[in-house]
């Protein structure tokens, strides 16, 4: 272009003789994806309530249910949220009263497209209120209030008000998995907000920390949005491939959810990232599938953006009529929504396809193009935006810092005693490992040659001797090495996928002699998948199993292992039929060097179980020892159902 090139927040930007992809951007259907995960309460997918049927006073939960019809765009919303207007003027609480102004604000950006009357709702209810007095709904408001400003274009003024939603969130103690949702929604408005202006503040830091809450709250519809923001990353890289196999697996969650809405803006966004491999076909066909449902469904912005990104087509392949008439249709709908961002690009396309034509048209356009800029090339507002962010990053340090003042000596306390107990550790094993286990093995082995040199003169007595001599020193030596096991337990642990239905596969392999010896069985149910170390788990499942087969004089030792979820935990259980282990003893069981009065019938170091514990202990687990009705025992692992993942 003539005029120099500016970032747009769309896939797109003009030459003079077409429009090309820009890479530095992001896919410009994001904008309309942050409004869908606006709000923690509101979940996509119920049965549409029936307006009729509503006879109760009790606001809350009817508000709850109108977020729900909100965030499907669903036009039914429209008389509940009129009768929770009712309701709360009856009522004559002022929190309800905001309450139902904040849901009629909701219901204005995002069903009816008046971002106009949904700013003014919600800053009526932030100057008439306290914020005590809202304080339950004050974090939907100023996202109501981003969502508004996003989807008119007002960079700056969506990003001021994103950032106190943040800031409160983020200055609470401890969150809900509702707020974790909420605060992972504003980081995901933030990074594409921010990827969409011309000032690209820690666009994919914020994105990272949405995706991890995400995940971390099993939010798979949030997380299909925060799939089609790394398809967008890899746009970027030119990874056009691997960005439509991203979008799949939005698609395919879309499409499980039955979400008709999110599906039609996945195949936009397919519809761009085919554009840029140059396949137009498949390109329009995906867009023509969106802009089929956004015009039967009276989305205004939607239409508009999808007409935008089709004029993109038809210009790619020399179709400039048509790219013009979709442009100048697009031009109106934003118009009508007074979105100052998006009407800029649309002047600067308009703009070179008039150049293109000779039409002095093109004129008129780039005037308008140009008037536009200046409110996205303001220096005090760019200014006034990298300070609010540095000021509320400093601001967060301050009472963060407060905060480990406030624990200071508690952490201080106890880093003292770790370090104590670490350094005691590394020395017992520096000690261990070589000092106390060399002299004896020079005893077990100059007593073997002691033995042999004597053998002709040795007497039936002399001969025990030396036996009690090795076997004393062997057994040492295996306690020593048992106790370099247990210091070493959750040092480095590597936390991962473990499948435990293998990890018992892989017991039987690791136990075929001990099995086949006894003729062992080892049966287990399906189990699950957890996140742990598997190495530990190992050695945590195999150390009881081995136990339950060798402590065993049934003539078919068997091990049962099952497990259930009970009370928000995990639990395992492996029993065996074997000789059981005294009440009296089952707490000490898993103290080091513990062993039952069996030590000449079956030998070890008595400190497997000990490991055992350890092992559970790192993973705020607990275990314990029970009888077994039909004979033996029963060991219980009981683990935070956090770790369970399938």
């Amino acid at each position: 272009m003539k005029h120099g090139h500016v970032n747009t927040v769309g896939n797109i930007s003009l030459t003079t003789s077409t429009i090309r992809t820009d890479q530095n951007e992001v896919s410009f259907f994001n904008v309309i994806l942050s409004t869908i995960i606006a709000h923690c309460e509101a979940y996509m997918y119920i049965s549409v309530m029936d307006p009729t049927l509503v006879d109760t006073e009790d606001i809350d939960i009817l508000i709850t249910e109108t977020e729900k019809l909100i965030d499907r765009r669903s036009p039914e919303a429209q008389p509940l949220t009129e009768k929770i207007m009712e309701l709360a003027i009856a009522d004559g609480s002022l929190r309800h009263l905001a309450q139902a102004k904040y849901i009629l604000a909701f219901y204005s950006c995002l069903v009816a497209n008046d971002y106009d009357k949904a700013i003014a709702l919600c800053e009526e209810i932030l100057e008439t209120l306290n914020e005590k007095e809202i304080r339950d709904i004050l974090y939907k408001i100023y996202m109501t209030l981003g969502n508004a400003y996003h989807l008119k274009g007002e960079v700056f003024s969506a990003e001021q008000s994103y950032m106190k939603g943040l800031k409160l969130l983020q200055n609470q103690p401890e969150l809900t998995p509702r707020q974790k949702r909420l605060l992972a929604s504003f980081y995901y408005n933030l990074s594409l907000l921010l990827s969409s202006s011309q000032i690209s503040i820690s666009a994919e830091e914020y994105l990272e920390k949405a995706i991890e809450l995400y995940q971390e709250v099993g939010d798979d519809f949030r997380l299909s949005k925060g799939y089609v923001a790394y398809a967008t990353v890899l746009s970027r890289k030119r990874e056009y491939h691997k960005a439509i196999d991203m979008m799949h697996k939005a698609l395919e969650i879309d499409i499980r959810l039955n979400d008709p809405y999110s599906i039609a803006l996945s195949k936009a966004n397919l519809g761009i990232y085919h554009m840029s491999l140059n396949d137009y076909d498949r390109s329009m066909q995906y867009i023509a599938e969106a802009l089929d449902f956004f015009v039967s469904n009276n989305r205004t912005y939607e239409t508009a953006m999808v007409k935008k990104s089709l004029a993109k087509v038809y210009s790619e392949t020399d179709q400039k009529e048509k790219a013009l008439s979709l442009l100048l249709e697009a031009e109106v709908l934003f118009k009508e929504l007074d979105n100052k961002q998006e009407i800029t690009q649309v002047y600067e396309w308009l703009a070179d396809i008039y150049e293109e034509k000779g039409d002095l048209t093109a004129l008129k356009y780039y005037r308008k193009y140009v008037d536009s800029l200046r409110y996205f090339f303001d220096a005090e507002k760019t200014n006034a935006l990298t300070r609010a962010k540095k000021e509320f990053e400093t601001e967060q340090k301050e009472k963060e810092a407060e905060i480990l003042r406030q624990k200071n000596e508690e952490v201080k306390r106890y880093v003292i005693k770790l370090e104590q107990s670490n350094d005691q550790l590394n020395q017992f094993a520096g000690v261990a490992s070589h000092d106390l286990r060399e002299p004896l093995r020079m005893i077990a082995s100059y007593t073997g040659l002691l033995k042999r040199t004597m053998k002709e003169q040795m007497t039936a007595e002399q001969e025990e001797f030396m036996h009690y001599i090795v076997d004393g020193a062997t057994r040492m030596d295996r306690m020593i090495h048992d106790l370099l096991r247990l210091a070493k337990v959750d040092a480095n642990p590597h936390l991962q996928d473990v499948k435990l239905d293998n990890v018992v596969q892989e017991i039987r392999l690791n136990s075929e002699v001990l099995i086949k010896e006894k003729n062992a069985q080892i049966r287990a149910d399906a189990l699950p998948i957890i996140t742990a170390d598997r190495t530990m788990m190992l050695q945590l499942m195999q150390n009881i199993i081995g136990n339950g087969i060798k402590y065993n004089e049934s003539a078919t030792p068997t091990m049962d292992i099952k497990s259930k979820k009970k009370n928000d935990r995990l639990e395992i259980t492996i029993a065996d039929n074997g000789i059981g282990i005294p009440d009296h003893l089952r707490e000490k069981a898993f103290q080091i060097f513990n062993r039952l009065p069996t030590q000449g019938e079956y030998p070890g170091s008595g400190i497997g179980l000990a490991i055992c514990k350890k092992i559970v202990d790192s993973m705020d687990g607990t275990i314990s020892i029970a009888d077994n009705p039909g004979g033996g025992t029963v060991f219980t692992i009981s683990l935070p159902e956090r770790v369970v993942i399938g």
